[in-house]
């Protein structure tokens, strides 16, 4: 009651603090000559003369009334864009005033629809205007403050430039094709930035985070998140745990890559590279606050950025706790066949009624160190680790009826039970490594060497009690203790070469080493006393990689061609013990992975793509052995009968076109076709050990399956502070496979099943800012239902609002959201279905809190550029879109 009380006080003190400083602080006055508008005769609404490239003015003309300057005043700049050959207006153009002693970043500002730009807070001084807009030269023009200052008439020149060559400095486009990459600009959203990372890969194209924080890409769930340019070797609820808890405003960019090429070295279908800004040029900044909701959740954060000529020191640290409530119902049936062909007999039908509550506590803690050498060469240092503890409870009511058909008379038996469950897990991760680079000339010769190393332990523990009305003699009581650790390490290579102004090629080279050993015991009491031999086993497991990639680019004017070929060997081998199951077996592939990948931009904005990528995969350890996984009414096993590496061959197009005074738009059309794809049958069988009809998943070669599609990403931009986008993806995808399945009687069948279904998904962002200080944004979603083999998972549906403001020069940010404003989750909530004619199944997942409200704030300390320059990163890392 108190926890909900306080929530409620933070939301409503959050609300009013941001009306009234809204109401307090209004913006500052625009300068003479109607608000803003092209007056009369199309003359800037200031008067004065103009300005061009290199010319000065005697005469400035008059903004603001002069005023009594005194200490620590700031004031008014403003003027007006043009373009030097056309005289037309320029909007939306990045403007910077900056230090002319240093550079520093000291106030920014956007011209509006009719070129015109305001400046406001700007302190008296010496300063230089910075312009940068896309097709233009670079403008720089210094000038003075000692009162409110009208610069004029400021004319660009259009530039002739490659735009291969371009770094775009100033504002990004939110999305942006590079090569194989589709670029998501976080930095240059403002709709997310009081979200997290998870919130922000909504917001990426094609990419879609659930409830549980699983991802997928267009659909296909094979995707590996890599972190600055490297795989984030995370486990999967470590990686939930960074996703959730780091903030979206220390992102730069998110890049998809669907295809990814040999130098990315995964056997992953596709790659997500989310690109921090940790680079940091000069003094220090810190920033923290606090996060929190009625869910409910709450979570702290810190961050520190400092440098020191060559040493340069980046912090962070945050926590999360958070309970989530669910429910879940499902049936299930399973069927044999009938004397009447194409009619089945149900021989065991389930229905479940389940209940639970998640209770999360999270910390994790990054440092990066870097170290300039020299001017050709610098080290880095990153560390960093994750501690979670998630404590669940979970309340289950089963009905399961048996129908014994070949019985004389035929009859049935009802089986009802309750079980009570409450789990606990504590995982800890860390990591360690370090970057060399080595720059050879300023024209791309350089290399980088790589060392990291991780170290995880996962522990378990869970009290189960299983109940029946009747038969108490099947009762269950169960202690189940699990203690996973996991060792890797690895080295990578990249040595780029140009071999001419237009042509370059990269080497690259990669070793890894990763090894496990889990415990996992399982006891028929609540003391850990009776061994449970079914289920107890212990697993270890080494997996070695070794591989090269070589790639060649070479671009014509406009046109690009980059072409690639990686090979790599993989060593693994894995040993069972102390089960009824005991496996071991030790096995080699070779992955072969060439590419090609053709671009094309034009001096206007059209950017043209095609690609072609082929992957080749290999069954994993758990799907080729014998040994069986049990679980409480369930069981999988591997499929040693000689599963096949699996042959995929994707293609795309794609073409993204940006406008100056509407936004832009992008459309892609996309196909994939798989051979061998190795994907899970779901089926239910009576089982001996247990002793009842429980189901089972087992792996197959899938026979031939594809996914093809289209996608359109739109972003409107009618002034510079309202914005719309929109990200809608329509697909087929489908499978045709063969199999054989052994039946209640022990026959071998034959079976051959063949699906498709089209699938679409819509995203819809809006952010507007009103009043000069207040953003409003809005997001919704929609998913329709999927398929895989032989099962389909049900649609999914969000509507989220929020707002936020800053204050005091942002010194001081405030925020409140609302999620799932009508409550779907609770009230409809998503699922799957197992679509399989002999076990049919269908499960509805509900959050019970699904809707919540959040606030926050955000404190800031330091100089606030180098939170911006944080956020644009160090373009000779690589960190800027060129």
């Amino acid at each position: 009651m108190r926890k909900t009380l306080f929530l409620k006080l933070l939301f409503f003190t959050t609300l009013a603090l941001s009306t009234i400083l809204c109401v307090a602080q209004p913006p500052g006055g625009r300068p003479p000559g109607g608000g803003g508008g092209r007056p009369p005769g199309g003359r800037p609404p200031f008067g004065g003369g103009d300005r061009q490239w290199g010319q000065t003015e005697g005469n400035m003309p008059t903004v603001k009334p002069k005023k009594k300057v005194r200490e620590g005043d700031t004031f008014q700049v403003v003027g007006v864009l043009r373009d030097a050959k056309t005289n037309e207006f320029l909007p939306f153009v990045n403007l910077a005033v900056l230090d002319s002693v240093d550079n520093e970043f000291v106030k920014g500002g956007v011209s509006n629809m009719d070129g015109v730009f305001e400046i406001n807070g700007v302190p008296q001084g010496a300063f230089v205007l910075r312009v940068s807009a896309i097709g233009y030269e670079s403008y720089s023009l210094p000038f003075n403050v000692t009162n409110n200052t009208n610069l004029g008439t400021l004319r660009l020149n259009p530039g002739v430039t490659s735009l291969g060559e371009v770094t775009v400095s100033a504002e990004r486009p939110l999305y942006a094709m590079e090569g194989e990459k589709m670029i998501y600009n976080v930095s240059e959203d403002p709709s997310i930035q009081t979200g997290t990372t998870e919130d922000a890969l909504q917001n990426a194209p094609g990419v879609e985070v659930d409830v549980e924080g699983n991802i997928t890409l267009r659909g296909v769930s094979s995707v590996e998140i890599w972190v600055n340019d490297k795989p984030s070797k995370l486990t999967e609820e470590n990686l939930k745990t960074y996703l959730q808890t780091l903030p979206a405003n220390a992102i730069a960019r998110i890049e998809t890559i669907t295809n990814p090429s040999a130098k990315y070295a995964t056997d992953a279908e596709a790659v997500i590279n989310i690109v921090t800004s940790a680079h940091i040029k000069s003094n220090q900044f810190v920033s923290f606050g606090v996060n929190g909701s009625n869910q409910p959740f709450v979570s702290p954060w810190v961050s520190y950025m400092w440098k020191k000529e060559k040493l340069s020191i980046n912090l962070f640290a945050s926590g999360r706790y958070s309970n989530q409530e669910n429910a879940s119902d499902s049936w299930a049936l399973r069927r044999r066949d009938a004397e009447t062909l194409g009619e089945y007999e149900v021989t065991w039908a389930d229905t479940v009624s389940q209940t639970g509550s998640n209770k999360r506590g999270s910390g994790n803690v990054f440092m990066n160190v870097n170290y300039e050498i020299d001017s050709t060469s610098d080290i880095s240092v990153d560390a960093g680790g994750f501690y979670n503890l998630a404590k669940n409870n979970m309340l289950r009511n089963e009905r399961q009826t048996y129908y014994y058909l070949d019985s004389v008379p035929s009859f049935s038996q009802l089986f009802a039970d309750q079980t009570k469950s409450d789990y606990e897990n504590q995982s800890i991760f860390g990591h360690i490594g370090s970057d060399y680079t080595k720059k050879f000339d300023n024209e791309g010769h350089n290399l980088r060497l790589g060392l990291n190393a991780t170290r995880s332990n996962n522990a378990n523990e869970q009290w189960y009690n299983r109940v029946y009305d009747v038969y108490t003699d099947l009762d269950e009581h169960r202690y189940l203790l699990t203690n996973a650790n996991s060792y890797g390490a690895d080295f990578d290579a990249r040595y780029n070469r140009p071999y001419s102004e237009n042509g370059e090629l990269s080497y690259g080279f990669q070793v890894e080493h990763r090894k496990t050993d889990n415990d996992y015991d399982r006891y028929n009491d609540t003391i850990g006393i009776l061994v449970d031999t079914l289920r107890t086993y212990h697993l270890q497991e080494a997996e070695s990689n070794i591989g090269g990639d070589v790639n060649w680019t070479h671009r014509w004017g406009g046109f690009a061609l980059s072409t690639g070929l990686g090979l790599e060997s993989e060593r693994m081998s894995y040993s069972f013990s102390n089960t009824p199951f005991a496996d071991d077996s030790t096995y080699w592939h070779i992955h072969l992975r060439p590419s090609i990948h053709l671009t094309y931009r034009t001096e206007s904005m059209h950017n043209w793509k095609l690609n072609y990528t082929m992957r080749m995969s290999a069954p994993d350890y758990f799907q080729v052995t014998s040994f069986r996984s049990y679980g409480d009414n369930n069981y999988s096993v591997g499929n040693p009968n000689g599963l096949k590496d699996s042959f995929t061959h994707s293609m795309e197009a794609g073409w993204q076109k940006f406008f100056e005074r509407f936004g832009n738009i992008g459309m892609e059309a996309y196909g994939r076709w798989s051979t061998n794809e190795i994907s899970s049958l779901t089926d239910a069988e009576y089982d001996d050990f247990l002793d009842r009809i429980v189901s089972y998943s087992i792996p197959y070669n899938m026979g031939t399956s594809w996914r093809y599609g289209t996608s359109v990403n739109m972003t409107y931009r009618p002034s510079g502070f309202f914005n719309v986008r929109l990200y809608a993806n329509l697909y087929n995808y489908g499978y045709r496979m063969e199999y054989d399945r052994v039946d209640e009687f022990g026959n071998i069948q034959h079976k051959m099943d063949q699906n498709d279904k089209w699938s679409w998904s819509v995203r819809v962002n809006t952010w507007a800012k009103l009043f000069d200080r207040l953003q409003v944004t809005a997001s919704a979603n929609y998913n329709s239902p999927t398929i895989s083999l032989m099962s389909e998972r049900k649609a999914r549906y969000f509507l989220n609002m929020g707002m936020r403001s800053d204050f005091f020069n942002r010194r001081l940010s405030v925020f409140v959201n609302v999620q799932d404003i009508f409550n779907w989750g609770a009230r409809i909530g998503s699922g799957s279905s197992n679509t399989n004619p002999y076990y049919l199944q269908d499960a509805t997942n509900k959050m019970l809190n699904s809707r919540y409200i959040s606030a926050g704030f955000t404190l800031r300390f330091g100089k606030l550029e180098l939170e911006q320059r944080a956020k644009e990163g160090d373009s000779e890392t690589g960190d800027s879109l060129e």
